[in-house]
């Protein structure tokens, strides 16, 4: 009787090849992975920090750190996830050290869809304003949980591993602040359904 030996299987994960190029100083895949990446990372910046020039350096140095850290990312996460981690807590560094304008009312309806109406631009803004100010009332480390979660996509182990603490504390921070949105929400005249 013969026993079959499997071989491992090469692995081929597009994210994985990427970090094992940029560890070998490819700089091409460092680009794809911006072209990957880039606009979800940013979108996490400018979440955090409020401002676009401050989300733009976060991400910048978010892509340098991950060029210089490429060879000992271990692959126990996605990429995704690992990049977030980055962004997260490069941001709050940052947040630390400077206090941040925020984009103007004015700056933020520029980037608005130019083909949207002005009532459904004015609508718009006013749940944008309501939000931004419900989410204002939460900690960071409650704001971070609903952002990863919901705007992010990640699932609970990655939020934790992003944010590095147990999962259980996640799920508490998730709820406690749905909670509290809500309430904030409902303070300013607003059902949580109509604002996210």
């Amino acid at each position: 009787m013969e026993i079959a030996v499997s071989q491992p299987a090469l692995h081929t994960d597009p994210d994985q090849v990427l970090i094992r190029r940029m560890a070998a100083g490819d700089e091409e895949a460092l680009r794809v992975l911006y072209a990957a990446y880039g606009r979800r990372l940013f979108a996490y910046a400018y979440r955090l920090t409020g401002s676009r020039a401050a989300a733009e350096e976060v991400v910048q140095d978010t892509l340098l750190a991950a060029w210089k850290g490429a060879a000992a990312f271990r692959g126990d996460s996605r990429i995704v996830t690992w990049l977030l981690g980055i962004v997260h807590h490069r941001a709050l560094n940052l947040l630390r050290r400077k206090a941040l304008p925020s984009d103007t009312l004015e700056e933020a309806a520029e980037r608005a869809d130019a083909g949207a109406g002005l009532t459904e631009l004015a609508e718009a803004s006013e749940r944008r304003k309501a939000l931004t100010l419900a989410l204002g009332q939460l900690s960071g480390e409650h704001r971070a949980v609903l952002e990863l979660v919901f705007y992010q996509g990640l699932s609970l182990a990655e939020v934790a591993e992003v944010l590095r603490c147990p999962v259980g504390t996640v799920k508490s921070r998730l709820s406690y602040a749905k909670v509290r949105l809500r309430e904030a929400l409902a303070r300013q005249g607003w059902r949580a359904e109509d604002v996210l």
